[in-house]
């Protein structure tokens, strides 16, 4: 794949996504809720049409036919460049940490930060994820993901078009030619620390639902 512009999202819409069924499984039992976009079951020969390099046990798969995705990364550096551009003033690092929401019956009316600074604004949006719970009472636990990525070889035809997304595993070909496998499920864990075990079922789920990803360096 051609190297992408510094301003790409990496925007990657190839026929939507695909959720693979072994006999059985929790995709096989399972349905998309009502009003979820367009989809549609697809038998073991039809999944093969879209994606053949799937195992010879799949018996099916949903088909997402509107899906696409895009490179986190690039969308967060695009989108603190446009807010920039905007006017819009953003504050790093921890003197600027929220340290306490001052609450009034159920409102939100003020913001106290690390460094002693009061914010009073018209709108508050809490959106810090798995740290919510240091402000609010909320039950959100994190759940620590590890996942890796390959890549195809210089000149070699795509072995995947779509994103796939099974019971154990998710397999998404990016637009500059990665192919990013995950993912663990690790509740109750922050770090950022990369473990064999954690690679072991990553790549032992992927390589079950597509064998040939196992020659990808």
């Amino acid at each position: 794949s051609p190297p992408l512009e510094p301003w790409e999202t990496g925007f990657h819409s190839t026929g939507g996504f695909l959720a693979p069924a072994f006999a059985g499984d929790a995709v096989a039992t399972w349905s998309p809720q009502p009003n979820s976009g367009k989809s549609y079951w697809l038998d073991d020969v039809q999944v093969r049409e879209l994606e053949p390099q799937l195992h010879p046990e799949v018996v099916g798969g949903w088909w997402f036919p509107e899906d696409a995705s895009v490179d986190a990364r690039r969308l967060t550096c695009s989108l603190r460049a446009a807010c920039a551009g905007a006017g819009v003033q953003m504050n790093f690092g921890p003197e600027w940490e929220v340290s306490s929401l001052e609450m009034s019956g159920g409102t939100c009316e003020g913001v106290h930060l690390a460094n002693g600074k009061i914010y009073q604004p018209d709108s508050i949006v809490v959106a810090n994820g798995s740290w919510m719970r240091h402000l609010l009472p909320l039950p959100v636990t994190p759940h620590k993901g590890q996942s890796f990525s390959l890549r195809m070889p210089n000149n070699a035809a795509p072995i995947l078009s779509r994103v796939l997304f099974a019971q154990d595993t998710y397999i998404v070909p990016k637009a500059d030619g990665r192919i990013i496998v995950g993912a663990t499920v690790e509740p109750g864990a922050y770090d950022g620390d990369v473990t064999p075990s954690g690679m072991m079922h990553c790549l032992s789920e992927a390589t079950r639902l597509v064998p040939s990803l196992g020659d990808l360096p």
